[in-house]
């Protein structure tokens, strides 16, 4: 028996492997407790619309694409309003992505153990970035994305078999749909066409061979945006969709561009990615440059390296370096990365326990000296131990609940409360209004807005306010609500391109709206950063 393939080896390898798993696992388990965060509130309220009749944009306002919706939607067709629906569906396509990924380290590397390494630093990742930077378009769009890849990865024993015409159409759908989540994911396809028709070439000898493959993938691209454009104009949205996500928000792209260059931000977006999120990711990349020939020439590498490339630029397009911007990146990274980590894994083995055992130690302390968790007081680990803590215990304590997914002007014990009011304050076919950006209140509640602005970013930013505050008063007198609350305390000029909150400028500068509270409204009490106002006719 070859040194190789002996016992020690293998049971080596296994170790390894279960190490891997395990990671996986414990960062599932810390996914599917997730509560959402303020972005999740807005997909989960407008798949809501969704699945009432109503349609994203023209009936529940967001200016993200139309994709995220429908996936929030097929996750409350099964756990109605629990925000555990989305998170399961979420570790589903993070187990279906992980398996994905070690079966194209062994057939394009014939090594699944960098698969594995791969898939334990994404599901690592990923959990790191903790609630509020997960279950976004970026998430599903990475999953999507390596799909993709599999879909016409070929076997490393025949590297010059050509992929199937449906299997190139079934990628390109795939990374069609990760376009409708976030458009710059769908570059990873031209990517991925491009790829497909320089090896058809090189195995026909001919420049015509790669117009098929490309053909094909790109026809596959097109195939869901035409789908979802189709949805709109028979549900007579399409004019909607237009104002949002081709008026409304190149204005909202553009309030990252001012004083910046394209070269700034590139670098930027680079520099992030690179060291600014996860060290064990980093030094994996680090391990498949000092071992370039024997790791960074496999097939596919380029590829991926090439997918990546085409995230990076998006992120820096998009101008905002929000954390879940890398979110569809990391699965690309951590092949790259986990193919290092594998050089490192196949020199260390073979020296025997004490270098095995240094090798895992080395990449657990790898690990703990950054994380991609931001923007919270406490560290990952010490949020997962408190996640594990309060599962022992039955999860009933609300306040350490809310706890963990609070942050910033973000108060989850304070939109709880606030639900609750709704609850007993509104009746059955009544509605409320929310001036502010907290749209998980209507959830929480269970009610309905009384307008299709969800949160009032379209009333507070310069080149939307006239004609989106014209309406919505129009929407307010038209289906009075029972209960209007005012926000305070939710700046964010990255957003409204201003300091103001939601209440200084229902003081200072939307007169109608100030004039309808006096006229018809009173004020009932305040919770934490709301103000609570009950029509003069709603009784006690």
């Amino acid at each position: 028996m070859s040194r190789a393939t002996s016992p020690p080896i293998l049971s080596f390898e296994r170790a390894l492997r279960l190490a891997c798993l395990a990671t996986i696992a414990s960062s599932a388990l810390q996914i599917v407790l997730f509560d959402h965060g303020r972005d999740q509130g807005i997909y989960a309220l407008v798949a809501r619309s969704m699945l009432e009749g109503g349609m994203p944009y023209r009936d529940a306002f967001d200016f993200k694409p139309p994709g995220i919706f429908v996936l929030y939607a097929l996750a409350r067709l099964v756990s109605g309003s629990a925000e555990w629906g989305i998170r399961a569906l979420e570790v589903a396509g993070l187990a279906g992505m992980v398996a994905a990924m070690v079966s194209l380290a062994g057939r394009a590397w014939g090594d699944r153990t960098a698969g594995w390494l791969a898939g334990a630093l994404t599901a690592l990742v990923h959990a790191q970035l903790e609630f509020w930077h997960t279950a976004q378009p970026e998430t599903f769009g990475g999953m999507l994305s390596i799909f993709g890849v599999w879909l016409v990865c070929p076997d490393a024993a025949r590297e010059d078999e050509r992929p199937q015409g449906f299997r190139l159409v079934a990628a390109g759908v795939a990374f069609g749909a990760a376009g409708l989540l976030k458009p710059p994911l769908a570059g990873g396809g031209a990517a991925l066409g491009i790829w497909a028709a320089v090896r058809a070439m090189r195995a026909e000898g001919s420049r015509r061979a790669g117009l098929r493959p490309l053909g094909l993938v790109f026809l596959g691209g097109v195939l869901p945006i035409a789908a979802s454009l189709a949805w709109f104009t028979a549900r007579g949205a399409l004019h909607d969709l237009h104002e949002t996500l081709f008026v409304f928000t190149p204005h909202y792209t553009e309030l990252s561009w001012r004083d910046r260059t394209l070269l700034g931000m590139l670098y930027q977006s680079l520099t992030e990615w690179l060291v600014n999120y996860s060290s064990v990711v980093t030094i994996g990349l680090a391990l498949g440059l000092a071992t370039w020939k024997s790791a960074w020439e496999r097939p596919l590498v380029p590829l991926f390296a090439s997918i990546v490339a085409v995230h990076i630029v998006g992120v820096a397009l998009q101008g905002k370096f929000f954390p879940y911007h890398y979110g569809a990146t990391w699965p690309f990274t951590a092949l790259l990365a986990g193919l290092g980590w594998n050089e490192l894994w196949r020199w260390a083995r073979e020296r025997g326990p004490a270098f095995a055992v240094g090798f895992a130690v080395t990449m657990v302390a790898a690990s703990t000296l950054r994380t991609a968790t931001k923007d919270l007081a406490d560290s990952f680990w010490t949020r997962a131990g408190r996640r594990l803590g309060l599962l022992a215990g039955g999860w009933r304590d609300d306040i350490a609940i809310d706890g963990l997914a609070t942050v910033a002007d973000v108060n989850a014990n304070g939109n709880r409360k606030v639900a609750e009011f709704l609850r007993s304050h509104v009746p059955s076919g009544g509605s409320a209004f929310v001036w502010g950006f907290e749209p998980i209140v209507y959830d929480l509640a269970g009610v309905r807005s009384a307008s299709r602005y969800i949160y009032n970013v379209p009333q507070r930013v310069a080149w939307a306010a006239e004609p989106s505050r014209r309406e919505l008063m129009c929407e307010l007198r038209s289906h009075r609500p029972e209960v209007i609350v005012v926000a305070s305390g939710d700046v964010f000029p990255v957003v409204t391109d201003n300091v103001f909150g939601s209440d200084h400028v229902l003081a200072h500068d939307f007169k109608e709206l100030r004039e309808l509270l006096d006229s018809a409204y009173r004020k009932h009490t305040r919770i934490d950063d709301f103000e609570l106002y009950v029509r003069n006719d709603a009784g006690p």
